[in-house]
């Protein structure tokens, strides 16, 4: 007869019974009430390739705190949901959705819940002669705690680790370490930056480009889409100097072609039809305006 855990958490109690058996390791919580993890390597070479030793998601006790000295692995940890503080290196910052902090060895660190809002939070735990370096790129060196714009997006990479991790096979571990990096490069192209200023900015950028997105198909100007989001057309072009790589006309005029590519590939709609449906004053101006982005004729894409 197996013995359980009485701190085991729900979710862990779901695992395959080979699974179930084996003790949690010291340094996971017990303070959760539902949990979903996987082990992939726990006896890592520090000094090795980039290697991911375990992750999983939480849902935290309202007594939640974890107070370390140390830790043996680097790790990153995602908010999904509720709040609370976290301390590191003896700073406090609050936590809530969106937020990112890293940790690793010898980094002192205290995580604790919000009692009325208990955390969801996210974590892998990862070690690698590079690990620092990668952690440093993505603007998440350890001891540095950030929030994330359009935060869904981080966790759907936490959550395509969860079913690489749990599926224990023998592409896991190469999976984990590829998403890895995929997380820590979203971490780092969604980063809000840290200055109040700058963040209200960049917040009314990210909702002005994703109402570039949601409105393309009618939006034919940067000065009718800035009138319409309450905008001027030289403080859009100012907040995409900023944040962006190109102008907003260009990231409209890119999304518009998106659009249309989509229109007649999949929709298997005329030139002409997609040209007037995107409010173009006919079809040539319409095939000049996709060659200028997309470098090919809308007969091109078609194979014609």
């Amino acid at each position: 007869m197996m013995i359980l855990d009485p701190g085991m958490a729900i979710l862990d109690l779901m695992l395959a019974p080979s699974r179930r058996c084996r003790p949690l390791p010291a340094f996971v919580s017990r303070q959760v009430v539902a949990a979903d993890r996987y082990f992939l390597d726990l006896r890592p070479a520090a000094d090795g390739p980039l290697t991911v030793i375990c992750g999983g998601m939480e849902r935290v006790r309202s007594d939640y705190t974890i107070s370390r000295d140390a830790f043996p692995y680097f790790c990153v940890e995602f908010v999904a949901a509720g709040g609370g503080t976290v301390s590191l290196r003896g700073r406090e910052f609050p936590i809530g959705p969106g937020s990112v902090f890293a940790y690793g060895p010898g980094l002192p660190h205290v995580i604790r819940t919000d009692r009325r809002r208990r955390l969801r939070k996210y974590y892998i735990d990862f070690v690698g002669r590079d690990a620092a370096t990668r952690l440093r790129a993505a603007r998440l060196a350890p001891g540095v705690h950030l929030t994330v714009g359009r935060p869904r997006e981080i966790e759907e990479v936490f959550d395509l680790l969860q079913q690489c991790g749990r599926a224990q096979s023998q592409h896991s571990q190469l999976l984990c370490t590829q998403l890895l990096g995929v997380l820590l490069t979203k971490i780092a192209e969604r980063a809000l930056p840290t200055d109040g200023g700058d963040a209200r900015a960049f917040a009314t950028y990210e909702r002005f480009r994703e109402f570039l997105t949601a409105h393309r198909q009618r939006l034919t100007s940067v000065d009718q889409a800035a009138r319409e989001f309450g905008i001027s057309s030289a403080y859009a072009c100012r907040l995409f100097r900023r944040f962006d790589a190109v102008s907003p006309y260009r990231y409209l005029l890119q999304q518009r072609m998106s659009l249309a590519a989509d229109l007649l590939t999949h929709d298997r709609l005329l030139v002409k039809q997609v040209a007037a449906h995107l409010g173009f004053a006919d079809q040539y101006q319409f095939s000049r305006a996709f060659k200028r982005v997309s470098g090919i004729s809308p007969g091109q894409l078609l194979g014609r």
